[in-house]
């Protein structure tokens, strides 16, 4: 029986053209010029970006942001400004043939969308959309907008207002369903975002409960909720924020005018002396 004899190929050979281009890569020393004229050519205009919503979000926007903080709305504020950015933008891209950092060029608005919802490759921000790669992506829909206004007017607020109200709305709509037709799937469903919009319409729902938060009372130190002008205090008594806390006291009832005057001596709690009449002498 004749001999079988096979040969073996190493495939661990080093291959010379691969090693370089990893150590190229790896180790590239690259080669910056300043002279770029969209380099120092100031911005035709700014974008900026807004949120109306009273909840934070943390968006990627790989490889340009990695990681960019929405703050909330505070309370008794239309709107949290975000951040502002220049168009056209200018952002480095490496070179890996020849050592260069070359320059993008891209339309701020562009970039602010992207920021905004990845899948819309417009610039409308109410467009339609029939396709969505980045799920859960969207933050449009979540109240954050951006505008070539560094204030932003009432019809841009009214439209973002419109946007969040309408995913709020399709939200529990969702829940809603899901709970009488299927109630065992419900805690897979509810989101925080689901919870964020019962609170926006101030419903009372199966699953959810409307929590009050309390925080340390930087007056008293007691527990109290957030943001009130006045509390109950554990020992009696009431923990009162200044005069416009008065006033709310006051017009609650929990408060006299009396007692407010003797606490601030603001002249609006002073006593109303009715005016005396004067008397008319007889004719002689």
């Amino acid at each position: 029986m004749p001999e079988i004899s096979a040969k073996v190929v190493s495939t661990s050979a080093p291959n010379s053209g691969l090693g370089s281009s990893l150590s190229k890569i790896n180790n590239v020393d690259w080669n910056f010029s300043t002279a770029d004229y969209m380099l120092s050519r100031p911005a035709d205009f700014f974008v900026y970006l807004f949120n109306i919503a009273k909840q934070e979000y943390k968006i990627s926007r790989l490889p340009v942001i990695k990681e960019m903080v929405i703050p909330a709305r505070k309370e008794g504020e239309k709107y949290a400004r975000v951040t502002k950015l220049p168009s056209p933008m200018k952002m480095p891209k490496g070179n890996i043939d020849s050592n260069e950092i070359d320059i993008v060029i891209m339309d701020g608005r562009r970039m602010a969308m992207d920021i905004i919802n990845p899948d819309n490759w417009t610039l409308d921000q109410d467009a339609v959309l029939t396709h969505s790669d980045s799920v859960g992506q969207n933050i449009g829909r979540l109240g954050v907008f951006w505008s070539l206004n560094e204030v932003p007017t009432e019809a841009e607020l009214a439209a973002a207002t419109r946007r969040l109200e309408t995913h709020y709305r399709n939200l529990l709509t969702e829940a809603r369903t899901t709970e009488t037709s299927n109630p065992a799937a419900l805690p897979a469903v509810i989101t925080p975002a689901h919870h964020a919009a019962a609170d926006y319409f101030s419903e009372q729902l199966n699953w959810h409960k409307k929590e009050i938060r309390l925080e340390s009372c930087p007056r008293c130190g007691q527990p109290a909720k957030v943001g009130v002008p006045f509390h109950m205090l554990d020992g009696g008594g009431f923990c009162i924020d200044g005069v416009e806390g008065w006033k709310k006291a006051v017009a609650s009832g929990v408060k006299s005018r009396a007692q407010a005057y003797d606490a601030t001596d603001a002249e609006f709690f002073a006593p109303r002396v009715r005016k005396q009449a004067v008397p008319v002498e007889d004719e002689e």
